[in-house]
């Protein structure tokens, strides 16, 4: 008879039985009456093994030729191992089997029912069909914080869940895992039916397990949850898109705010596919995934995608512990908008700086129209061209009478090049002896001649070295000297009076003379290489009779200087402008200044009129006439009265009063008073 049939036949008895095995091959078995008599036999010693006995469906099993580690293996569950005497491993007996199997035999056996449960790592609790907890180990115990004095023989529904226990009378089935948490305890129970052979419910095992370290574990997985909403939160925030990748290049997983390059399907769709087939494709390039499995470190690039965007993509690599690539995080930004935004930020960059330049130009104007004064186009287009040869080292020529104010034009190029802030000095040439302007303009050695300084002395252009030095009266300078200046303009050098050392010099000459220099050079006073060396950029200076616009201007800045001088607040009349405008100013500028300053010193009035002008201007009748240009004949006398007429109405235009126009046309008062009128009333008659 098979295995499997004794046990059919012997669950139809309903008797228990020990099956004796021999490996796989049942050999035998032991009904429980029989060994009952064994029992009384050997005196109440009765062999582990034998004497718990368990129902047919809980079958206990003897193997004679196994060893333990092969028991485990082979159930996958929770037993006791049985052994004989000797100390030989003879069968096995599961927990639960051992707990009905008790219940259904009397109370000697409690003492080793409680040995074996003290051996089970979790809070074990057995109630008996009244409900009252009968039995339990040390373990369950210190998980519900109680003592063996409060324990036993307790109702089991003041501990644990009542309306759990009622269920497993009523319906014999297994409930887990259920959470009881009072201020004394927190544990997590399952609850099993002890059933009889007939199936019936006899008792209920609770099974705890302290919530501490539930708890923790919850805790630990409510922590990752939090760190992962965290983390998700953090890349949600982020501008950047983030995409994930292992070492073969296959997204893993990506941000929530891809807008950038892909759609939100798009990149689901991608997940597990490989990012290096979509560089060749064509949806972008260069793939930074593949750049950095190539160079096996961070790298930053430029990508152009097929939509015509631009995206910088930085991708970071993740190693492992022997050095490998694991996984690749790459952040992608658009920068679309931030590469036209720079082009635009170039542009405004280089406007600024055109009107950062314009603002210079303009500021500096304005500090220079404190010095250079005036308002006519002549002059105005000087400046502009002192504008821009300022920004160069080149040597100057400024021409012009005496007066016109060379040296202050002199001075704009100065204020407006790149030597502002060196040195400034100037040295006429035709007021110092010829013997002492060597000396001035080279400097000397201690002992170089007699009378000169023991220590020596610097000359001009070694002061002036990295500024400027203004040579005025150029023209006056001897032919001895010119030969040794052209030296310096050449060489950028100079050897002191009495020494044979050349010393370097950095200096940008500006030269300025009222002579006609071409003239002289004809004439053999002024060297002609000299000349040349000089004339790089000639620049002349208008005298202040070709530019009478400056005049008034003119007038008003040296009357508010006086004013300032001397705290005072004097004013000049309109016929004391019109005088000042039709003087030929033979002195220039300078002229003009001495003029206004006399005139304010000698006046007693708030208001300079004509009048008192007029006794300080040296009027000369011009040494040529224009003659008028006569295109059709007419009558001689008509002809003159014609004259005549332009004549008084152009004086009376200019000088506004009957007193100047006759002073300057060299008639009386009384002859312009009278032939005004006359040819006011003539134009007057006329428009009727």
């Amino acid at each position: 008879m098979s295995f499997s049939e004794v046990e059919r036949y012997l669950e139809e008895q309903k008797e228990p039985v020990l099956f004796v095995k021999k490996k796989e091959e049942v050999i035998g078995y032991v009904r429980v009456q029989d060994l009952s008599s064994d029992k009384e036999a050997e005196n109440n010693e009765i062999p582990f093994w034998q004497a718990h006995l368990i129902p047919l469906h809980f079958a206990y099993h003897i193997y004679c030729d196994i060893s333990v580690s092969d028991v485990f293996k082979l159930l996958g569950e929770e037993i006791v191992i049985v052994k004989n005497k000797q100390d030989e491993v003879c069968g096995y007996l599961r927990r639960e089997d051992i707990l009905i199997e008790l219940l259904r035999q009397d109370n000697h056996n409690i003492d080793l029912f409680r040995t074996i449960l003290s051996s089970i790592p979790k809070g074990i609790f057995v109630v008996d069909k009244q409900g009252s907890i009968i039995n339990y180990n040390d373990e369950g115990l210190r998980m519900i914080r109680c003592e063996k004095e409060k324990i036993h023989n307790r109702p089991a529904r003041e501990i644990f869940g009542a309306e759990q226990i009622e269920r497993v009378f009523a319906t014999g089935e297994t409930i887990l895992n259920q959470l009881h948490i009072r201020p004394e305890m927190g544990i997590l129970a399952d609850y099993s039916p002890i059933l009889s052979p007939e199936h019936e419910v006899k008792g209920v095992v609770i099974v705890v397990q302290d919530l501490p370290m539930l708890e923790e574990m919850a805790m630990e997985l409510d922590y990752v949850k939090d760190l992962n909403k965290d983390l998700k939160a953090i890349l949600s925030t982020i501008y950047d898109e983030i995409l994930v990748v292992n070492h073969k290049g296959e997204l893993l997983r990506f941000s929530d705010n891809n807008t950038l390059n892909f759609r939100q399907d798009d990149l689901e769709n991608l997940v597990g596919k490989n990012l290096l087939e979509l560089e060749d494709q064509g949806l972008f390039k260069p793939s930074v995934t593949r750049l950095v499995l190539e160079r096996k470190r961070k790298v930053s690039v430029i990508q152009d995608m097929s939509n015509g965007r631009k995206v910088l993509a930085v991708g970071n690599p993740v190693f492992d512990e022997e050095g490998n690539i694991e996984r690749i995080v790459i952040a992608s930004r658009d920068i679309t908008e931030t590469t036209k935004l720079k082009s635009e930020l170039k542009e405004m960059k280089k406007l600024s700086q055109q009107y950062k330049e314009e603002l210079e130009s303009l500021k500096s104007r304005h500090t220079l129209n404190r010095s250079v004064v005036y308002c006519s186009p002549k002059i105005d287009r000087i400046m502009r061209e002192i504008e821009k040869i300022a920004r160069f080292s080149s040597t100057v020529l400024l021409t012009g009478e005496s007066g016109v104010g060379k040296e202050v034009f002199a001075k704009a190029i100065h204020q407006l090049g790149a030597r502002v802030n060196q040195p400034f000095l100037k040295i006429n040439c035709g007021a110092i002896p010829e013997n002492l302007l060597e000396s001035e303009l080279f400097g000397y050695e201690k002992g170089a001649f007699t009378g000169a300084d023991p220590r020596g002395k610097e000359g001009y252009f070694q002061k002036a070295n990295g500024g400027v030095l203004f040579l005025d009266e150029i023209g006056e300078m001897p032919l001895s000297l010119q030969v040794k200046l052209l030296r310096v303009l050449q060489e950028r050098e100079v050897i002191p009076v009495g020494s044979t050392q050349t010393i370097p010099v950095d200096v940008q000459i500006i030269a300025a003379t009222n002579k006609n220099l071409e003239q002289k050079v004809e004439e053999g006073s002024f060297r002609e290489d000299l000349f040349y060396r000089l004339n790089v950029i000639p620049i002349h200076i208008p005298p202040l009779r070709e530019r009478p616009e400056d005049i008034p201007v003119l007038a008003y800045y040296f009357l508010q200087k006086l004013n300032e001088k001397y705290h005072r607040d004097i004013q000049l009349s309109p016929d004391a402008l019109n005088l000042l405008e039709v003087y030929s100013w033979p002195g220039n500028v300078r002229e003009l200044q001495n003029i206004i300053e006399r005139a304010v010193v000698t006046t007693e009035e708030e208001m300079i009129h004509a009048d008192h002008l007029n006794r300080f201007l040296q009027w000369k009748k011009a040494s040529t006439k224009v003659r008028p240009i006569i295109t059709n004949l007419i009558p001689l006398q008509e002809a003159l009265e014609d004259v005549e007429e332009q004549l008084i109405l152009l004086a009376m235009e200019r000088y506004k009063t009957t007193t100047m126009a006759a002073k300057v046309l060299g008639i009386s008062q009384s002859s312009v008073s009278r032939k005004y009128q006359k040819i006011v009333q003539k134009q007057a008659s006329m428009h009727a």
